[in-house]
């Protein structure tokens, strides 16, 4: 196998997708074999139990080929019925997705609305969630670098006799715990925080969230959860699966579980905390308010010069971030810091913000001064 294939000269710091270990691209490459054979029903058996460790839930776990959107769509579309209230919890692009997502199937939507970059609003949740069968939020809104507070919105939900369903595409790397923190639902992808290639989104259900779905008229055949069900009684998948994904997937979670999801996490904290440092010795402001800052994500503000300086930091130095979303795609630049990136990637990522605005007459401090600021944190962290 060529091995140039399998590397890059490029340093990818997106928001998704992320770098991927050459051992998981290899785990790729394993020959196809029969998807409704044993071998596959063993390795569906191991990742799902692998995914349940992941999320702390004994909830089932379906697999979906497709993106966290697509994932996202199966819980709404099993979930609720035509006219049915559900609260979405909206600060951000992929939040204003949910909502598209509940009013696409029918649902009456109540959006608790809150300005990009700040939490959720849990006073205005409380006040509109009665009479809801769900409340839907994103816990780690990849457009603001925002870490909601999923813990609350549950508890509020539960009060009022709701589920609380949680887009977590981009938040693994925080700390996470379905079962205790009684979130019902979770939806995750395989490209972001795990590390491994794009192409398949998983949905754990609660018991209670489960129940509910077998009793919700069905509108979709590929997502319909009794399709789903049947097949994962038997550890398969009602239609053919991304093998191939699966297997990388498989990897991907071992390298999670060698490392220890509790250094996992301080990793990933250690990470997004330097990378704040020198964001913030460089005179830039921080798009996200600082007691819910991401692990994973981090953006900052750039008014009006965000795509010259994304630009810059990928012709000139090989560096690949983010430009903003909606509304802020040329006043915010996003920065991936999540799966196998470390300490070097973080240093490198600040040498390339520096150099990039001051190619672009916006620097506002010495040149060296985020770096320095990254590795004084390092240095008392180590």
């Amino acid at each position: 196998m060529n091995c140039e294939l399998m590397t890059t000269k490029e340093l990818i710091m997106l928001p998704g997708p992320v770098n991927v270990d050459h051992n998981v691209l290899l785990a790729m490459g394993t020959a196809m074999f029969n998807h409704r054979g044993p071998k596959f029903f063993r390795l569906y058996a191991e990742v799902k139990e692998k995914l349940r460790k992941l999320l702390n839930t004994k909830g089932e776990v379906y697999f979906i080929t497709g993106s966290g959107t697509a994932g996202n769509e199966f819980a709404a579309a099993n979930l609720v019925s035509p006219h049915e209230k559900v609260v979405v919890c909206s600060n951000g692009f992929f939040a204003e997705r949910l909502c598209d997502t509940y009013k696409l199937i029918g649902a009456q939507v109540v959006e608790v609305r809150s300005e990009w970059g700040k939490g959720i609003n849990l006073s205005e949740l409380k006040e509109k969630v009665e009479g809801a069968s769900l409340v839907a939020l994103v816990f780690n809104e990849t457009s603001t670098g925002v870490l909601n507070q999923v813990r609350n919105v549950a508890e509020i939900a539960h009060k009022a006799g709701a589920l609380c369903v949680v887009d977590n595409v981009s938040g693994i790397g925080n700390a996470y715990e379905m079962d205790p923190w009684g979130i019902d639902v979770t939806v995750i992808a395989t490209q972001k925080g795990i590390a491994a290639p794009p192409g398949m989104a998983f949905v754990a259900f609660s018991e209670k969230a489960r129940e509910k779905a077998l009793k919700t008229p069905k509108r979709s055949l590929y997502f319909n959860l009794e399709w789903y069900e049947k097949s994962a009684k038997e550890n398969s998948t009602p239609a053919t699966p991304a093998i191939s994904i699966v297997y990388a997937l498989n990897k991907a979670l071992d390298l999670i579980f060698d490392e220890g999801i509790e250094k996992f996490v301080k990793r990933h904290y250690l990470n997004a905390e330097a990378l704040r440092r020198g964001v913030e010795a460089l005179g830039l402001k921080l798009f996200a308010e600082k007691e819910l800052a991401s692990n994973t994500v981090t953006a900052i503000a750039l008014d009006g010069k965000a795509k010259d300086v994304v630009k810059t930091m990928d012709e000139k130095f090989g560096v690949v971030v983010a430009p903003g979303m909606g509304a802020y795609r040329d006043n915010m630049i996003r920065i991936g810091h999540m799966g196998r990136v470390d300490e070097k990637d973080i240093i490198s990522t600040l040498s390339a913000l520096e150099l990039s605005l001051k190619i672009n007459g916006l620097l506002k401090r010495p040149l060296g001064s985020g770096v320095n600021a990254a590795l004084e944190f390092y240095a008392q962290n180590s």
